[in-house]
């Protein structure tokens, strides 16, 4: 590698370089700028993202996938850049260099706002917000990265409002951006991104399956820019053959099925969902959180719980894996809980930390051919939406309703039903196939062997086929004290002759 850039070894990408600019500028117009990403690298906002693992729990069942949010976002930024310097190769007056370090900037800073566990601290509140909305907070209000580039635009004569202005119609902070800046979002956020070309890659290789590998090299030569409606467009050239994009959707697909929607993966996700519900009902039952939450932590559960003013961009900063982890082991070690509620934190605690006995599935003896499962008849998936309506319904109709839970100590207690069952709802689709939103999810589009413009269903029976195969599932998981208690209250009460669930053992 030449002087002046820096290196860092990726096990997916091999070296990622930046030019440091210590002398001056670099002349290569996709390079310009890589001083300041240099300098975003550095800030503790950035730095928080090696405390926060990509995947969540899913360490738990791929004992390997244990990479970083922080990883990941130098991935994207490596990703963004190649697209980047394949467009401007085909048409170099694409984007001024101004632009370009937008695009860079807001492909490194993409994920900023994840919380602990990534996407399952998300569900930790409905007030929590997204993590989207939490990365321009970031960026827009913490000093790190807000101090980098304000420095670098004085430093280079740019407007920093403008520059600003532009990060935050990247980030979906505004509405779409106006011009060939349309173009920089696609790259970011969108069907074909860099985003989803780092993840499914990374989180392939550090799972350790094979599902998620595509030909990335053939697909990053075959993108161009097409101009549709005064705008322009990502598309990618297939006249040659859409093996390359096929295979990117179906690794999609494949990685949904076997990674990110395993069944043991989501069973932590319904926990750790119950375990901050369980401190809410501890709040509400005796007025105050548990004694032994971190103090950082409990400041910041009780902005969103007493419904004051949101937590503050240095409290949420304040929060990572170490964090939770932290409290969930001094919780997991409590020999002495002084209430029901307590006493039921710990006992969720000890499930997340040493792993076994995990939140389980119930299984259901499905009518029909309404099962996806090998064992005829039977099976852990509901595929019927409107059974899982129903099932739903029922079980939100008796969600306070308590049930008696044992511990294999013999301690007894009384839970909200609530905090014991877990209806999981998912809706997949590896490519949004007639399901676009204006603004949002728009298709790929490709250039055909005829040199037209079209989408990417319209060229390819396989993408077609996969963008009408939209999984609609449902499972149901049970703490493991209650699963024979819960499904003999859904056998007498439940009353669908169509979803019978089966007796555990039985």
């Amino acid at each position: 590698m030449k002087a002046g850039f820096k290196v860092f070894r990726d096990a997916v990408h091999n070296m990622i370089s930046l030019c440091r600019e210590t002398t001056a500028p670099a002349a290569d117009p996709v390079d310009w700028g890589d001083a300041l990403l240099l300098d975003l690298i550095d800030t503790p906002e950035m730095q928080r993202l090696r405390r926060i693992q990509q995947l969540g729990p899913a360490s738990r069942v791929y004992p390997s996938a244990e990479h970083s949010r922080f990883s990941h976002a130098l991935g994207v930024m490596h990703l963004t850049k190649r697209i980047l310097d394949a467009l401007l190769s085909r048409e170099p007056g694409l984007l001024n260099r101004e632009e370009l370090l937008q695009v860079k900037v807001a492909a490194l800073l993409h994920d900023i706002g994840h919380g602990p566990y990534s996407h399952l601290f998300e569900m930790s509140h409905p007030r929590l917000g997204s993590h989207e909305s939490w990365s321009w907070r970031i960026v827009s209000e913490s000093k790190g990265v807000g101090q980098a580039i304000h420095s670098f635009c004085m430093a280079r004569n740019l407007d920093g409002a403008r520059f600003f202005q532009g990060l935050k119609s990247l980030m979906g902070g505004i509405e779409q951006p106006a011009g060939n800046m349309r173009l920089g979002r696609q790259i970011i956020a969108s069907q074909l991104d860099a985003d989803r070309m780092d993840y499914l890659l990374r989180d392939a290789h550090f799972s350790g399956v094979s599902y998620g590998v595509y030909d990335l090299e053939w697909l990053l030569h075959s993108l161009r820019v097409q101009q549709m409606d005064g705008l322009p467009r990502l598309c990618v050239d297939i006249g040659r053959g859409p093996a390359a994009l096929e295979s990117y959707i179906t690794a999609r697909d494949h990685m949904y099925r076997q990674v990110y929607d395993h069944k043991t993966v989501r069973a932590f996700e319904a926990l750790m969902t119950h375990i901050f519900q369980t401190i809410y009902w501890h709040w509400q039952e005796h007025g105050q959180p548990p004694s032994d939450l971190p103090d950082i932590l409990h400041r910041f559960l009780q902005h969103l719980h007493e419904e004051r003013d949101a937590p503050s961009v240095d409290e949420y900063l304040a929060l990572d894996d170490a964090v939770l982890e932290y409290a969930l082991g001094i919780l997991a070690s409590k020999n002495d809980p002084q209430s029901d509620t307590e006493a039921e934190l710990v006992w969720k605690a000890r499930l997340w930390r040493v792993r076994k006995p995990v939140y389980r599935q119930i299984f259901w003896r499905v009518a029909g051919k309404r099962a996806e499962s090998s064992r005829v008849g039977v099976s852990d998936l509901i595929v019927d939406p409107q059974l899982a309506d129903h099932l739903e319904t029922f079980l939100s109709a008796i969600a306070d309703q308590t049930m008696k839970v044992v511990e294999p100590n013999g301690q007894e207690r009384r839970v909200p039903l609530r905090l014991l069952v877990y209806l999981d709802r998912l809706s997949r689709s590896p490519y949004a196939h007639l399901q676009y939103d204006p603004g949002q999810a728009e298709p790929v589009y490709v250039l055909d062997s005829a040199g037209q413009v079209v989408p990417a269903e319209s060229a390819s029976s396989q993408i077609n086929f996969l963008g009408q195969n939209r999984r609609r599932v449902a499972r149901l998981f049970v703490d493991p004290r209650a699963e024979q208690a819960v499904t003999i209250l859904l056998r007498e009460q439940l009353g669908e002759p169509d979803l019978w669930p089966v007796i555990p053992g039985s």
